[in-house]
Order: C-alpha cells, then structure tokens, then sequence
C-alpha cells in the first residue's frame, strides 16, 4: 500500500516550524494512542503518525524526505540519521543495496537482572571515519581501502578478561551492577543509584585476570578493510557496517562502523540531488544565429542544438546526464547548463566596421 504524505499524516504544511510539527504530534499521538482510542485502526494510525514524526523532527531525516520522499528515508529506524547507506558485515564487505538507510545508534536490547532492574546489553562503541572522493570518482561504483584500528574480543579468554574464562558476581554490588549511596543534604537523608565503580555498571568482573589482554576483555587491532562506495555518492553521505566497531568486554554486540563521504567539488560541475548543473559560454553570432555546440558532461561531450535568439542565461536540461540515483544504479538525474553570451573585450578594426554596419541597421 502506498504511503501517506508526512506532512498530510500530520497536518501539517511543507514549512511547518520543529515547533508546528511537534505541537500536531503530540495532539495526534493522544488521540490515536491504543490504551486511549479502542477503534480498530487506532494502532495503525498511531504508528503512521509516529513515522511521520520521527522523520520530520529530524532536521537530516526532513532533508532527505523533501528531497527524495519516502525513499529517501527507506530503512529508517527510531534514532536514526539521513543519509545513511547500511552494509552488513566486516572485512571484505560484499556490497548490499537493500537497507539504504539504517540507524545510526543501535543497541537498546535489555535482559532483566538480579533484582528485576532491567539492564541494557553491552554494545561495543562505533567507529567514524572519513574518506575524501574525486567528484568523478563519486558518479561510479569504487572500492577503496581505509585502516580501522578497533578492540576486537581477547581470544585467550573469548572476551571475559578472565584468565579461566568465567566471570563471577562482582562483590560490590552483588551483581546488580548498581550501587546506592546515601547523602545527608538541607533536604534532609538524599540516596542516589550510580553504575557499580568496581564492575563499570556490569554486574560481573572476572573471576582472575587474563594475561594476553590484561583482564579488559579486548585487544586493539588494526586492519585494512575494504569500503565499496556505489554511484552516486554524495557529499555527507554515511555507510553504515554493522558490527564493523569495537567489541564490549564479555558478551554482546560489537558497535557498527561509520564512514562518511567527503565529496570534493569540481571546477565545472555542481550537484543538486541527482542533477548536475553547469555553466557555458557562447558567442553572439551563436545566440543570434543558432548553432550545435559540445556540452562538457561528467559522462562525456553531448552535442547541444542552440536555437537563434537566445538569450544569455537559457538553461537548457539534458536528460539522463546527471548522477547515478543512490539504490537506483539504472536510474540517473539530469544535466542543467546555463548559456551565457560571451562578449568580446577586444575586436579588430574590420570586425568593429562590421558591427558599426549592424547597428545603423
């Protein structure tokens, strides 16, 4: 089923202040809320207008929606960011176009824990890096390699940082990963629950330190890796590797790796989504007369077909001559060039007695 336009789930209008947007989500939100509204459609309005929130209340997510629409925002999830191209897997990453845009801080997996307090599940912390690009080079698929240097699990001790591969309660806290401590105050008696300074918050600690990586569960490596960037990449766009980040200490998820796109701009051309727009002098017998010119595309010289009488600043569209549609390899925007009249600073004298006779004519 096709999806509603955000701005209509809402009611809103396309330049609806954070506030306006925020203001008809909240009145949405109540009135569609399933523990409040018993109607049958009632979840699913609710989760549409979450959607559409989530969003439109993020200044990247907005951008790449106006820009792009639904598809531009393809793969979102709560806490995501725009512009994201997900990848899956680590090392000699095999490129994949089905989850272009993906979260960028993931975890929020819980377990309960002694006690019943719920606690997260370790996640190891992401990576960031940056590689610059040749404007051309972004119109086609690259492979490029980068270093990333991450905390990979100890394999002496399978990541417990403990030398006998167990971990044991820590004796701070019990396990319970929290301790309270209690503060007299002009409130009077104030207690307060922290993350255990023993266990960093884990409940556990190993039962006897690991020699190799010196109970910390993890050893730092560094690697080549490749990155497949495919056509189309444009400047800020980040890829996304799932579990290309650090390992946690123990069990749980490694973070993801992020690499951001820093596309270098070009004498000629400009980018503006997937157009691309530049600029080219003529000369005024070509205005006046018309003529076939030569176009300076990024893939390749087009002939263009200049009708007499144009006027200085026509821009004329080329089709299919723009940058590769990002998720879309077969699909390409188009070419914008702008005709500007050049006018000559120096003539002949045979040349001004020329014009002199147009003029008086």
């Amino acid at each position: 089923m096709e999806k509603k336009d955000y701005y209509d789930v809402l009611g809103v209008s396309k330049d609806a202040s954070t506030q306006d947007i925020k203001k008809a989500y909240k009145k949405l939100a109540r009135k569609y809320h399933p523990d409040h509204n018993k109607s049958e459609d009632s979840s699913a309005k609710f989760k549409e207008v979450q959607e559409a929130y989530e969003t439109l209340s993020d200044e990247k997510k907005r951008a790449a929606y106006d820009q792009y629409g639904h598809a531009g925002t393809q793969g979102f999830s709560p806490g995501g960011g725009a512009g994201y191209q997900d990848f899956s897997g680590f090392g000699d990453i095999p490129f994949d176009m089905g989850d272009i845009f993906d979260q960028f801080f993931g975890g929020g997996f819980t377990s309960r824990s002694r006690g019943g307090r719920s606690r997260r599940t370790q996640r190891g912390d992401d990576l960031k890096y940056q590689i610059k690009m040749n404007f051309m080079d972004s119109m086609k698929d690259q492979e490029v390699k980068i270093n990333v240097k991450r905390n990979e699990s100890c394999k002496k001790c399978s990541g417990t940082g403990s030398k006998s591969g167990k971990r044991k309660n820590c004796d701070t806290c019990e396990g319970v990963g929290q301790v309270k401590r209690t503060q007299d105050s002009f409130l009077g008696r104030m207690s307060f629950i922290s993350d255990c300074p023993d266990c960093g918050g884990k409940g556990k600690v190993a039962e006897s330190l690991c020699e190799e990586c010196k109970g910390r569960g993890v050893k730092a490596t560094q690697e080549d890796v490749k990155i497949k960037i495919p056509a189309g990449a444009y400047d800020g766009m980040i890829l996304r590797f799932g579990g290309g980040g650090n390992h946690p200490v123990g069990e749980g998820q490694p973070g993801d790796l992020y690499v951001e796109i820093i596309v270098e701009p070009h004498e000629i051309f400009e980018r503006r989504g997937d157009d691309i727009y530049s600029r080219q002098p003529i000369d005024i017998p070509t205005a006046v007369l018309g003529d076939v010119i030569s176009v300076k595309t990024v893939w390749g010289d087009v002939k263009l077909k200049v009708p007499g009488g144009t006027e200085s600043g026509t821009i004329f569209k080329i089709k299919r001559k723009g940058a590769p549609v990002v998720a879309h390899p077969s699909r390409r925007g188009d070419h914008y060039v702008q005709l500007d009249i050049e006018v000559p600073k120096r003539i002949s004298r045979k040349e001004r007695k020329l014009w002199e006779e147009l003029r008086k004519k």
